[in-house]
């Protein structure tokens, strides 16, 4: 197995140009989602997709969906409740709004942060976005982005990191919905894409 993923690792680094450190880094980053879905004991697949499972499907790697965005930070934002899938809800709160410029053009993107954090991710954000490639390249339901909470008023967004969540792979999750401001009117072909769809 090990030689199979170092294999796709190989193959992303010579089918991709650019800055090497920068795809170095990200296919790194998505070796260890592969080993992660291929170990039967943390995988978040339900056994039936394990058994179909040949490895996570990528955009290429593209820098030019790193993009920095300028943060405009929410002081003392309410707690409300966040829709999840399979009809739930759990507490967030928005940290803030995130605006850019992807291919020229403005977007804006809104923050969250949980209020109950799992353990490691005290210091990350999340940025649940949906976009046109969604039901058709990637997950129906949007994908997501984790960063870490800014010291000040400017954040790293890399699309290429961009990722489904485990709802897409085991009812056994409930996932975050993409709040409608952050449905992106565009084909962001970058990240994780879904190598599933179609069979939920």
């Amino acid at each position: 197995m090990k030689k199979y993923i170092y294999l796709i690792l190989f193959s992303i680094l010579i089918s991709c140009g650019g800055n090497q450190q920068f795809i170095q880094e990200i296919a790194s980053q998505r070796m260890k989602q592969n080993e992660e879905f291929f170990n039967k004991s943390i995988t978040p697949l339900d056994s039936h997709l394990f058994d179909k499972f040949t490895g996570l499907k990528f955009f290429e790697i593209d820098e030019n969906y790193k993009v920095e965005a300028t943060i405009e930070k929410l002081d003392q934002s309410p707690i409300f409740d966040l829709p999840h899938s399979h009809d739930r809800t759990k507490p967030y709160r928005v940290y803030g709004y995130a605006t850019f410029k992807l291919n020229e053009k403005p977007y804006k993107l809104t923050l969250l942060e949980a209020v109950n954090k799992k353990t490691g991710y005290e210091k990350f954000i999340l940025i649940p976005f949906g976009d046109k490639t969604n039901g058709n390249e990637t997950y129906g339901g949007g994908r997501y982005i984790d960063i870490t909470i800014p010291e000040g008023n400017k954040a790293i967004i890399d699309f290429n990191m961009a990722y489904n969540p485990y709802c897409a792979y085991s009812a056994k999750y409930t996932c975050p919905i993409p709040p409608k401001e952050n449905i992106l009117d565009v084909e962001i072909k970058s990240g994780q894409k879904y190598e599933f769809a179609g069979m939920h």
